[in-house]
């Protein structure tokens, strides 16, 4: 692998340029790009964390220098503090994540206009998870998301209830996640004839994002393969993740990150 020579430098620096990266958890992209970034510039330390929210506080108190973030994660905790935007700074983007609604075919939630209604519930994974968090904006966006109650749950569970259907407690199952067919989530709906996904196309949230001076969310087409139960063509909102830093963190460690985002790319990801 080759490197620029900002990034050699602080390789063979060592300890003098000791920083620290906050990613995610151990068996996911963030801790991997985490790895591999310490792995390219010397002196990293790689911590593990609950998601972008946690990778946020922990560079705007001084705990990290370098995270990975959702950037809807960022305007959201720019709703909160406003500082954010002062003291994290983005580098470059990573991929792209999208969001995924499933529902029951017989159920409440038939269609985006249903999750605006009083009496349906969606679980959107943890409280402070990447989808509460992004779940949470969507409803900032577009307020009447706000009349469905939340259920702070997710994964394979969830959608189980969502299968069964009748009164669970679960109309619909939100996740955020990288457009992957193989993805056990997405391979639970599709292999389910009682679940489908619902299409998120309210122009809302395309609004533009002040700082940035674009929107957060870009609305995309998702096609599966025929095959399987659930095949249909349908819409949704997706984000870049990106890699962040304090913007008060040291100057060659902030360029030898942004090199390794932008040029570096594919090795990050491996």
């Amino acid at each position: 692998m080759k490197y620029t020579a900002i990034a050699l430098a602080l390789m063979v620096a060592g300890s003098a340029n000791a920083w620290t990266v906050t990613t995610g958890g151990k068996t996911g992209t963030y801790y991997r790009v985490g790895n591999n970034l310490s792995g390219m510039i010397s002196g990293g330390t790689v911590v593990t964390s609950k998601g972008s929210v946690e990778n946020m506080k922990r560079m705007m108190s001084g705990e990290a220098d370098v995270g990975l973030i959702q950037v809807d994660a960022l305007a959201w905790m720019a709703t909160k503090d406003a500082s954010v935007t002062n003291q994290v700074e983005v580098l470059g983007p990573l991929y792209q994540e999208c969001v995924y609604i499933a529902a029951n075919k017989d159920g409440k939630v038939q269609n985006e206009d249903d999750l605006q209604k009083e009496g349906v519930t969606i679980a959107v994974g943890k409280q402070g998870s990447g989808s509460a968090v992004t779940w949470d904006y969507m409803r900032q966006l577009e307020p009447g998301y706000k009349k469905a109650a939340v259920t702070f749950a997710g994964g394979n569970r969830a959608l189980g209830k969502l299968a069964i259907g009748g009164d669970t407690g679960v109309d619909a199952v939100m996740w955020v996640t990288k457009p992957n067919l193989s993805h056990k989530y997405i391979q639970t709906v599709l292999n389910n004839k009682n679940l489908k996904f619902i299409s998120v196309n309210d122009k809302d949230l395309n609004d533009k994002y002040p700082p940035l001076g674009k929107p957060i969310y870009d609305f995309k087409s998702v096609e599966f393969e025929k095959g399987f139960f659930n095949d249909s063509e349908f819409t949704t909102i997706c984000m870049d993740a990106v890699i962040a830093a304090r913007t008060d963190a040291d100057e060659e460690l902030l360029d030898a990150v942004a090199d390794a985002v932008l040029n570096y790319k594919t090795s990050l990801l491996k």
